[in-house]
């Protein structure tokens, strides 16, 4: 560890060598995350340029709801020197950007998708059902939510692969020189493919609706700001869903007790999906402090970049009893998955919809499955966790 990256207003006492990006051989992603709870509140990291990491449930809670102290302008670490518009706006500009895309995700709008959703998992299963395995990554957590987004955001099924590949390497990555090649080329493509095609022929999709705009009192969306807000779009969008996906029936794979439990009461997946979430939060965000400060009598400097990871907030004892046990019948299941504040996430509707389609389909149909003998699940830290691999098997009737 070097203190290069402490600033002289940093107590010695409250510096800590962890690296969000780095499980430092730990097999259990969320092991790596509790580990913070064995250490101060608050404290502050050399990596990824120097920050400050809050530990627990109610500070990051407290941290993401309060925008008046906390910008959103650097959402990810290391800091990334161009502003990502919605995702590292402000409001009031923020809310503008924000309203550009609620159409797409009303209620009604998301009622519709449900049945492409449904479909896309009744296909997607069917497909390997009769094999008896599967890689669920690969067969299905980056297949049917990414065929959604792609169809939202109007771009061509055949793309999707060269663009998970940008969405891994600055999601997932925690080389800056990796990142910054990512966002790179999702620039690359957006303004050599999507912003032409799209002005010559408009569509009913999120890009268009973009390209046509007005915000700020009336100005149009710069192309700047449409490279950026569609590589935020294509980065998370792209990852995010997949990612609780991945978790989720891991955990069911191992747990015959708890699958036991939905094919018996199918009424019982809301209370489940919400408690499987509560478990297992994937989002490592920050956020940079509006001005100098004392918090929980720690001083933070303006500029000071803050991390929260959520990851750590879905386990915290002081949150929730027990919190490593997974139980639907957990009467609190508030959690922060879907962040707090004018930044919660905007999809958190289409998500919940697309996790819950998926429970009811893949539970009628592969009620028994469990990780396949002899081969081990790859599960990695990064703004937002994810599982990379993972190899599932059943007996076929």
């Amino acid at each position: 560890m070097t203190d290069t990256n402490i600033p002289p207003h940093v107590r010695p006492e409250l510096v800590r060598d962890f690296n969000f990006t780095d499980t430092r051989g730990e097999t259990d992603v969320y092991e790596h995350f509790r580990k913070l709870h064995d250490g101060p509140d608050i404290f502050y990291t050399p990596h990824n340029g120097g920050h400050w990491v809050v530990t627990r449930y109610a500070d990051m809670e407290h941290v993401l709801g309060n925008a008046k102290d906390f910008s959103s302008r650097h959402q990810s670490l290391p800091k990334n020197p161009i502003i990502i518009p919605l995702l590292e706006y402000d409001d009031p500009i923020h809310s503008d950007f924000r309203n550009v895309l609620a159409r797409f995700f009303t209620p009604k709008s998301i009622g519709d998708l449900q049945h492409v959703s449904r479909d896309l998992t009744v296909s997607l299963i069917d497909g390997f059902h009769g094999k008896g395995e599967c890689e669920f990554v690969r067969d299905f957590s980056q297949k049917m939510p990414i065929m959604i987004l792609m169809n939202l955001l109007g771009l061509p099924a055949d793309d999707t692969p060269y663009l998970l590949q940008i969405s891994e390497d600055i999601v997932r990555s925690g080389d800056p020189e990796r990142q910054a090649a990512g966002f790179e080329r999702a620039a690359g493509y957006i303004a050599g493919q999507v912003i032409p095609a799209r002005r010559a022929r408009p569509g009913d999709d999120i890009f268009s609706a973009i390209i046509q705009a007005k915000v700020a009192g009336g100005r149009s969306i710069t192309d700047q700001e449409i490279i950026g807000f569609g590589s935020l779009l294509i980065a998370a969008g792209l990852d995010t869903v997949a990612s609780m996906l991945g978790f989720i029936t891991k955990f069911l794979a191992e747990s015959p007790g708890h699958r036991q439990q939905l094919v018996a009461d199918p009424k019982l997946i809301n209370d489940a999906l919400e408690e499987m979430m509560r478990r297992f939060h994937i989002a490592n965000i920050s956020r940079m402090t509006v001005h100098d400060m004392e918090y929980k009598g720690v001083t933070l400097k303006a500029g000071d970049c803050i991390l929260t990871p959520t990851s750590a907030a879905g386990i915290d004892p002081r949150r929730y009893p027990d919190p490593f046990t997974v139980d639907f019948h957990r009467g609190d299941k508030k959690h922060l998955v879907f962040g707090r504040g004018p930044h919660q996430c905007i999809g958190a509707f289409l998500a919940r919809t697309e996790l819950r389609v998926f429970l009811q389909e893949w539970m009628q149909r592969i009620p028994n499955f469990e990780i396949t003998h002899g081969e081990t699940p790859i599960a990695v830290p990064g703004k937002a966790n994810g599982l990379r691999y993972l190899p599932l098997s059943w007996k076929v009737a």
